[in-house]
């Protein structure tokens, strides 16, 4: 019995090992979860961004629609948020978007190739929420309402 779990926990052990350098590489990024700067919102849980980005919530409080903009599925800072936020990976997201789209529950959010552009369109659209690396949100005219660092939703 012993020799027919030397080559099982080998091969776990192997495959743990394949895994770490992929959860090592996405700690590196920390992006900042960010609103138009008329936005009364001054912070907001994972919780309240899951039902914003899954279109649960289309209202601010004061009632404006909220325009949530992704990322593209796929790209580095989306496969971060969705894991922190939605805790989803990109398949289960897609699958969540198809069955929502059949349900007739509506489109998933907009989404944009780049950074610079989620920070013209925030910066200009009010009611709108997105999310950028750290350092560009703080270069521009928008309100930090949140960041994700390690994988964890952070207050601002």
């Amino acid at each position: 019995m012993k020799k027919l779990l030397t080559p099982w926990i080998a091969l776990i052990a192997l495959l743990a090992l394949a895994a770490a350098p992929v959860a090592r590489a996405n700690t590196g990024i920390e992006l900042a979860v960010v609103v138009h700067a008329g936005t009364r919102v001054t912070s907001m849980s994972a919780v309240e961004m899951e039902t914003v980005f899954t279109r649960s919530q289309t209202r601010w409080q004061d009632g404006t629609p909220i325009v949530p903009i992704n990322t593209t599925p796929g790209s580095e800072t989306r496969v971060l948020f969705d894991k922190a936020v939605l805790r989803l990976d990109p398949d289960e997201v897609g699958r969540f978007w198809i069955d929502r789209r059949i349900r007739g529950f509506g489109l998933p959010p907009r989404h944009v190739a780049d950074h610079g552009t989620i920070v013209r369109v925030v910066e200009k659209l009010a009611g709108s929420i997105g999310y950028v690396p750290e350092p560009l949100a703080r270069q521009a005219k928008l309100k930090i309402v949140a960041r994700i660092r390690n994988g964890k939703v952070l207050p601002p």
